[in-house]
Parts: structure tokens; C-alpha cells; sequence
């Protein structure tokens, strides 16, 4: 059997990437790639288990033919590339072969307001009770034009293809992959709070979010790939939405001041001083999109309990453990 896979040297496709070597050692697996340094990357990493595939998610052709000859695929390079994944739904509507199709997407689709006339705190979505709110979201909200693409495609050859979406929140951990080991708004804050040299919250902070471990983020792709495999029912097409958590969430006041704690004590700023800033002022000054430091975005993994996957490193005390590792693991290789 073969697994095409997108996103191979990247935090979420890397980890994905592992975790499947491991477990199913058997398939044929090919790589997308971009770069000849990732396609090195991969060969000393893993060998012949792993062809590289020259292109990017621009190279249709490339695409239809990799999706054709696999038997799953996993597109874990980008959230928001809604094209490629039209590609995709255009080669698996005409399979007559089964395939199985998971495509990455991020809770940023459920993000309610960067000011706090907009926040709506107490909001929790159920992949499974809620599932019918998911699936109305509007198009302007994040992720949303790709996943939709990618919920459709089951409905173009049911008999044939299942998809899912995988739908992380804010990950944390370093990652098991041969490429990017770091995950995007926790490492994003450190490298950025040091070049301004003081912390900031997006007004007083008092918004919440979901996290998750990049273990836990790939054991979720595995257990929906093992259920196909196995050939027991499982939730797919427009019900095939899998949030990823385990129940805690936290405050953006309090991860500002962990990350200002942790990087004082290292002396690499000299403040812990954290301002509150309004959106406008967090893109000016720190250049970062306030949405995903600013605003509350909750979600509950039911639909990952139905499998009988179960998260054990995204509790709180991996959470916050997180912030010092990972900022060790950025000073000791010179990414900060």
C-alpha cells in the first residue's frame, strides 16, 4: 500500500511523517518537496522508506499523479491552499479504487473577535454536537475555503473515498519530524517579545484558547488511519471534523507572563513589563496578527474519543512545561 504525504519536513506533516513509519513500516511512502535539501533531509532521515517527490502544492500535475497511485493521503502542508485541494477532490471523484483523504486545517476557523464587543468566552464547539455549526461557518473565517473543499470531496465518490479534517488548536511540543521541530504562536511570541524587548497582551488579555501536543496532534491522524484500515465505520465526510485537546485551555494573560518569566530569568529581556495593546498596535509594533493572540477559540475532541484515541501530553502541565523547552531548544540552536 502507498501513503502520499504533503508537508513531510514540516512541525505537523514531520510528526504525522514519523509516527506512520512507525506504525506501518510496510507502505510505500512518497514526500512532496520543495527544496533539494529537504529531499536530503528525508533520505538520511529514513532511506528508502521514504521517495521524495519533487514540486509544491502549485504543481497540479504532480499532484493528480501522487494522488492517483496512493491509497491514503495526507496533506498536511498548509491550511489555506484551497486549489490543491480541488486538485485532490478532482482525482479521488473519478477513483474506483479506495482511497482514504485527511487534509490539516487549524481552530483559528473558530476565532470570534480581536475586540472585546465580539468576544464570546464561554463558546465551546463539539466536533460531534456542533458539528452542523462547523460545517455553516462563514467563508471569511480562517482555514475555511480549503476545509470546505476538502469536507466536499467524500460527497463526489462515496463509495470509494473517505476524508476527514484534522483541526488542531494552538500546538505546542517539539516535534518527532526530520525538519521543523517548532509549532508557529508560542515560538512566534518568544523570537518576537525579544526583539521589542517587552510582552504584551491584546487588550487585558482575558481571552482563551485550546492547546494541544504535536504527539497527540499526530496519534489522532494515526488512530483515524488505522480505523480506515481496519475497515470499521468512523466519522468522515461532512461528520469527519476531529478537533484535537484534551480539556484544559488557558488564558493569554497568563502564557504573556510565563513566556516574559522565562525569558527574564535567562536575561534576554530586561522587563517583564507587559503592555496592553489594541490590535492595530500588536501588528505595528510586534507584527503579529492579533487574531491568534487576541481572541477565544475553544473546541471539544469528541469525535477523536469515538475512535478511542486519547490525548496524554496535552494536559496543562505539558503546557507550560512547553514555554521553557521550547525556548531552550530555540537559544541552544541559534533560533533566538
Amino acid at each position: 500500500m502507498k501513503l502520499f504525504i504533503t508537508g513531510a519536513t514540516g512541525y505537523i506533516g514531520g510528526e504525522v511523517l514519523h509516527q506512520f513509519l512507525q506504525k506501518l513500516p510496510h507502505f510505500w511512502v512518497t514526500a512532496l518537496h520543495r527544496l533539494p535539501e529537504e529531499a536530503k533531509l528525508l533520505k538520511d532521515s529514513y532511506g528508502d522508506r521514504v521517495h521524495p517527490i519533487f514540486g509544491s502544492l502549485d504543481n497540479s500535475g504532480t499532484l493528480e499523479r501522487e494522488a492517483r497511485e496512493a491509497d491514503i493521503i495526507i496533506n498536511a502542508a498548509c491550511y489555506n491552499h484551497a486549489p490543491s485541494v480541488e486538485v485532490f477532490k478532482k482525482v479521488l471523484s473519478e477513483r474506483r479504487t479506495k482511497a482514504l483523504f485527511i487534509q490539516i486545517s487549524g481552530t483559528g476557523i473558530l476565532v470570534d473577535s480581536t475586540e472585546p464587543d465580539g468576544y464570546r468566552p464561554d463558546k465551546v464547539y463539539s466536533d460531534v454536537d456542533d458539528i452542523d455549526e462547523i460545517n455553516s461557518l462563514p467563508d471569511s473565517q480562517p482555514h475555511r475555503p480549503a476545509e470546505k473543499v476538502a469536507l466536499s470531496i467524500e460527497d463526489s465518490n462515496p463509495e470509494f473515498v473517505k476524508t476527514a479534517v484534522v483541526c488542531p488548536p494552538l500546538i505546542f511540543g517539539i516535534g518527532q519530524g526530520c525538519g521543523n521541530k517548532l509549532s508557529v504562536q508560542i515560538p512566534w511570541l518568544l523570537r518576537a517579545v525579544v526583539e521589542v524587548g517587552y510582552n504584551f497582551t491584546v487588550y487585558d488579555g482575558m481571552t482563551r484558547w485550546d492547546h494541544a501536543h504535536i504527539y497527540d496532534v499526530g496519534t489522532l491522524f494515526m488512530a483515524i488511519v488505522e480505523k480506515y484500515l481496519q475497515g470499521e465505520p468512523f466519522r468522515s465526510g461532512h461528520a469527519g471534523y476531529y478537533f484535537v485537546e484534551d480539556g484544559s485551555d488557558f488564558y493569554w494573560k497568563d502564557l504573556a507572563a510565563k513566556v516574559s518569566d522565562s525569558l527574564y530569568s535567562r536575561g534576554l529581556i530586561r522587563s517583564r513589563e507587559i503592555k496592553k495593546l489594541n490590535p492595530a498596535q500588536v501588528r505595528e509594533i510586534f507584527h503579529l496578527p492579533a487574531m491568534y493572540w487576541g481572541s477565544n477559540c475553544r473546541s471539544k475532541a469528541d469525535a477523536g474519543k469515538l475512535l478511542g484515541w486519547r490525548p496524554i501530553k496535552s494536559d496543562d502541565a505539558h503546557f507550560w512545561a512547553d514555554v521553557d523547552e521550547s525556548l531552550d531548544y530555540m537559544v541552544s540552536r541559534g533560533i533566538l
